[in-house]
């Protein structure tokens, strides 16, 4: 195989990242679209020009390069990798059936995956709300800590910036703790991923009494 030659998983990667139209966190690909992109295949898509990876903390964050825009279907190809079976053939039916609507159509790649408009922020108290009633039905007993991954997994319609300020403003209440965990060694990607910053410090953990 050329050195060059994506394999399926960089070319599902890449084709999820065009999807995604802006830098995503690699443990939210993993929680929200089933797979993350690991080490080996995460560097020779940033070495070929075709990512770009940011690290920030504990946190890896994954997207699309100029180059990558640029160039992502000529670097995918049009023949599946060896022994790629019917996902490979599969995929590259799509790949094919993209690049030829762009020529028929005369749209850039980064048009056809232009991301969707960003959802208008919702109230503050409508948030804390939903929150609240997301904690009401994850937790076992009143009292008992919930991990925010949990709480974000459970209002997937709400974007992280207002559930942050909702977390946030939440902390302020009484009967309320955001906190982090004790045990930083037990933190999973998407723990770290859910966390919200209070104080310069990443909380992981909810608690209403």
């Amino acid at each position: 195989m050329p050195d060059d030659k994506l394999t399926l998983v960089e070319t599902c990667a890449l084709l999820t990242l065009l999807k995604e139209g802006q830098e995503i966190a690699n443990a939210d690909l993993k929680n929200e679209r089933g797979f993350e992109l690991k080490s080996p295949h995460r560097n020779r898509l940033e070495k070929l020009g075709l990512i770009d990876v940011r690290k920030e903390k504990n946190r890896i964050f994954l997207g699309v390069s100029e180059k990558g825009w640029a160039g992502a279907l000529e670097a995918i190809g049009s023949v599946p990798p060896a022994r790629s079976g019917y996902a490979g053939a599969t995929i590259y039916a799509q790949v094919a059936a993209i690049r030829q609507f762009l020529e028929t159509s005369g749209l850039a790649l980064s048009e056809f995956y232009a991301p969707a408009p960003r959802r208008p922020a919702a109230e503050p108290g409508e948030v804390v709300a939903l929150v609240r009633k997301a904690y009401d039905e994850l937790a076992q007993a009143p009292g008992d800590a919930v991990r925010l991954a949990r709480i974000r997994a459970a209002l997937p319609e709400i974007g992280r910036d207002d559930l942050d300020a909702a977390l946030i403003a939440l902390h302020r209440e009484d009967g309320v703790r955001v906190f982090a965990e004790a045990n930083q060694k037990t933190l999973t990607d998407a723990d770290r991923s859910a966390a919200v910053s209070i104080g310069n410090q990443d909380k992981h953990l909810l608690q209403i009494r």
